[in-house]
Parts: C-alpha cells; structure tokens; sequence
C-alpha cells in the first residue's frame, strides 16, 4: 500500500473511530491538537445532521444511547457516500436492528426510526415531471412519485414516546405534494392500504376494487365497503397522493 493511501486511512480513522490513536495521529504529522480540532468538527457535523434526521429517535433513545450508536456507526463503517445528508439512511441501516432487539426500548423504535427515515429521504427526493388529467375510475390512476410507504403497528406519526398500538398493520405514507417541500404522512387501514396498493399499478381504479374485493373474499361490495373506498379515494386526491388519471 502506497504512503498516500495509508495517510488517508489514518485520517478517516482519526475522524471516525471513537478515540483517535496515537500512531494515526503521527502518521498525519503536524500539530496534534489541531487535527483533534478538525475531528471534533467533522464529528460534530455529523451528529448534528443525524439528530436532525431523527430528533424523534434520539429523544426516545437518549442522548447516551443516540451518540453511542452513531459512534459505532462511524467506526464500523465510515460514511459511504458523498452527501451528508445520507448519513441519516446509514445510520438507521447499521443502527436499527440492534435496536429492534434490544429488550430495553420500546417495541415502536422500529417503527419510529422507519418512519423518520422515510421522511428524510422523502425531502431529498427529486421531484419528476408528472402528466396526468382528470381523474377516470375506469383508467389507472397516476400517483405521487415523490413518496415512501412503510407498514406499521404503532401511531408514531402521532406520538412519538408512547404511540397508539394498532390492531391490524396499516400503511403510512410519507410524500411531498408537488411543488412543495413539506412532508406530509397519510395512514391507511388494511383495506385502504389494499386499494392503494391495487391502484398503484397499471390496471384500472374499478379493476382495482375488484381485485381488493376478491382478495377479501367477497363478490360485490357493501355500502361500507363503498363509503370507505369513496372516503380513501377522496382523501388520497385531496392530499395530492392520487394525482389523477394520465393521458391518452
């Protein structure tokens, strides 16, 4: 391995292992006390714009707990990309199973991390020109491609420290309206999440139903059912989710 390259892995190691050592710091040469200063920089941009990712996962873990598994994120694996913004997305990649199956957080961290993760990445998200004209049930529906779905079995959208545990997983999804740069989330119930499912592809709305209606094992819908779909429908276009039907 040539000098160059050893220089650079004693820099990263000096950035992103917990405590820099002494024989990295003496490879780097200089002022010793100037590259700690430069480390504690460029940690300190990273734990912040990680907790800006997850200011909820964070408060619910602890400021200990948080700062150790971004520790031992950037020790194991050293930032992989280019933008600093998806360092957020690693961390959860390299932090999230571990805190699934720790005993002594709540079981909605997986939830809560999954669904501050989507919102992240949604910001990012590049916004594609989109055709669409006015909605027709009997044609596919165009929808909102600056969106991310996670299935969950808690509200965290509402409570973050001790959310609502639901009966049956539902669907959230987290999006952008076009134009826009806020983030919205939008939660479904089972059927709901069945009927965006079926019109997110490319046959027909109607044929959508049917599909949902066969897949609950009935042969024609009840008014409930109607109601419901109607309901879901509505809102999906109100919040800009369904953007319409596209054009011939």
């Amino acid at each position: 391995m040539s000098e160059l390259a050893e220089i650079q892995r004693a820099f990263a190691r000096m950035c992103f292992d917990r405590s820099p050592a002494e024989a990295d710091l003496a490879r780097l040469h200089g002022d010793e006390a100037r590259w700690l200063i430069y480390r504690g920089m460029v940690r300190s941009r990273l734990f912040a714009m990680m907790r800006s990712g997850l200011p909820r996962t964070a408060e619910l873990l602890g400021d200990a707990r948080f700062d150790d598994a971004v520790s031992a994120y950037l020790e194991a694996h050293t930032p992989r990309t280019r933008f600093i913004r998806e360092v957020v997305h690693e961390l959860v990649t390299h932090a999230l199973p571990g805190w699934e199956t720790d005993e002594t957080l709540p079981p909605h961290v997986r939830d809560l991390v999954r669904w501050e993760d989507a919102k992240w990445r949604v910001g990012a998200l590049e916004e594609p020109a989109v055709e669409a004209v006015e909605l027709d049930f009997e044609r596919p529906a165009v929808i909102n491609p600056v969106l991310e779905t996670l299935e969950v079995t808690h509200r965290v959208d509402r409570d973050h420290l001790a959310p609502e545990t639901l009966d049956e997983p539902h669907l959230v999804l987290v999006y952008r309206k076009p134009g826009a740069t806020r983030i919205f989330t939008y939660v479904l119930n089972d059927v709901g999440a069945r009927l965006f499912r079926a019109w997110s592809g490319p046959r027909s709305q109607a044929d959508g139903v049917r599909a949902v209606l066969a897949e609950l094992g009935r042969d024609k819908p009840t008014q409930r059912f109607l109601e419901g779909m109607a309901s879901v429908l509505a809102d999906l276009v109100e919040q800009k989710v369904v953007l319409g039907s596209p054009p011939s």
